[in-house]
């Protein structure tokens, strides 16, 4: 009788939907928002402001570019912004639902993922000012991103394993 009650409550929970993610965690929403938008906007200024790139470019190099290669380094460049910044969103898509889910990994994953990105966000930054507008917001944006997935004690508490959420609930109500 004892084993039938604990295999229908282990049941039970195991069915149950994931516990909703706290505050300070549904704001991650919000900043991933505000950063897809960034992500998709610098390809594209990068496209529209093609004389302006081309000036960055031009700086970089130090005008010792050589002529014939100026459009391929144009292109090359706008393809990389694409294909990275597109790269981006998938991961940030992939691993906030994730996050919002409880799972430790996809926290920890999420966190590296914003430290490498600001760490190559302030990269971009030092090759011109024609990208401090994403660049700024976007690394104001990942440190803002960190907090909430490490601070708050609701969130720790949201990270834990199930057994230790269901016990420590349970151990509050007695």
């Amino acid at each position: 009788m004892e084993s039938q009650s604990y295999h229908h409550r282990a049941d039970t929970a195991a069915s149950l939907p994931p516990s909703r993610a706290p505050r300070p965690l549904r704001w991650l929403v919000v900043g991933v928002v505000a950063s897809i938008a960034l992500l998709i906007a610098l390809p594209i200024v990068m496209m529209i402001d093609q004389a302006g790139l081309r000036a960055a470019i031009e700086e970089d190099t130090g005008g010792g570019l050589n002529p014939e290669w100026k459009d391929w380094v144009l292109v090359a460049t706008i393809v990389y912004a694409v294909v990275l910044h597109l790269i981006d969103v998938a991961l940030l898509l992939w691993l906030v639902p994730r996050v919002l889910r409880g799972r430790n990994w996809a926290r920890i994953t999420l966190t590296i993922y914003l430290v490498v990105a600001t760490y190559f966000s302030l990269y971009s930054a030092a090759q011109g000012a024609m990208f401090l507008w994403a660049v700024i917001p976007t690394d104001i944006l990942h440190v803002l991103m960190i907090g909430p997935l490490w601070i708050p004690a609701s969130s720790r508490q949201h990270f834990k394993p199930q057994t230790e959420r269901t016990s420590g609930a349970q151990a509050h109500r007695s």
